[in-house]
């Protein structure tokens, strides 16, 4: 797990404007176990626990090619079995916040402030055929403005921007062709 980042901030014009910036980065790539069932080798030829049931061989095909054999135990009177992997789970993050505030009097001032988060999660999925994503996205986005009238009375206005989206599920990679 690496996470960095930096910030950055001060006057651009001496008592009147200044800003304001800041960066993370988040990079992970960590160690993740899954532990499955299976049909077991008895069941992909129809050698159930409860009988002898025939097997289309397209069907066979597909089970024996998307299904991995088990790895470990046989489980409910041996027709599924345990299957386990050690796979890799990549995380890479992006988080930006800048701000801007600026007094154009003692009783007038504007400050706006955007923020944007990306991230990545590239995953196994269960049974380690492909890695899947996790992608999130957000961006935000304000501007304020405020008059002063007198020590009683203040006038503000502001205006927001918020844009979110989350997408689970696209393939980055196939493990088994």
């Amino acid at each position: 797990r690496n996470q960095f980042g930096g910030s950055l901030g001060g006057p651009i014009r001496k008592g009147r404007t200044f800003f304001f910036a800041d960066y993370e980065g988040l990079r992970q790539s960590l160690g993740v176990t899954f532990v499955n069932t299976v049909p077991s080798a008895a069941a992909r030829q129809g050698l159930l626990s409860t009988g002898t049931v025939p097997v289309d061989p397209a069907i066979a095909r597909f089970v024996n090619a998307f299904y991995p054999l088990p790895n470990g135990a046989i489980l409910k009177d041996g027709d599924i079995g345990v299957y386990k992997f050690a796979a890799q789970r990549v995380t890479t993050e992006n988080y930006v916040t800048t701000k801007i505030d600026h007094k154009f009097s003692d009783r007038d001032s504007i400050s706006g402030t955007y923020l944007r988060d990306n991230s990545k999660i590239v995953q196994p999925e269960s049974i380690g055929q492909m890695f899947t994503n996790v992608v999130s996205r957000r961006q935000l986005a304000t501007l304020h403005l405020q008059h002063i009238f007198n020590p009683k009375l203040l006038n503000a206005a502001r205006f927001g921007y918020n844009r979110a989206l989350a997408a689970s599920g696209g393939i980055s990679g196939v493990l088994n062709p």
